[in-house]
């Protein structure tokens, strides 16, 4: 099976964070997801939103060890990432440049 391109814009907030388990191991957040948009790619032209229905879902998040080393994540703060699916269907894939995360409610 091909994947094709895929990113989403996901908010919502963080239900837990799994920090990784090595240096060369990604972390994990579980997302409860409360809206999902569009992300516009190069010339303004959206890319296929494979998670347009995830609202109201939790999702699985998995964040490259290059910025999950870094990332200090509490349980219930917000959380903005842009997201591709992949082949898996339980599991996405941030984009370590685009996860916004806030303060716990």
């Amino acid at each position: 099976m091909q994947v094709k391109e895929n990113w989403s814009h996901v908010a919502g907030r963080v239900e837990k964070w799994t920090p990784p388990t090595g240096a060369d191991e990604p972390g994990e957040l579980v997302v409860r997801v409360d809206r999902v948009t569009d992300v516009k790619g190069e010339g303004g032209k959206p890319w296929p939103n494979l998670l347009e229905q995830a609202e109201g879902s939790t999702l699985r998040v998995q964040v490259p060890s290059s910025t999950a080393a870094d990332l200090d994540v509490a349980d219930g703060a917000s959380i903005t990432v842009d997201v591709r699916r992949g082949r898996e269907s339980g599991v996405v894939f941030a984009n370590p440049d685009k996860i916004r995360v806030g303060k716990p409610r």
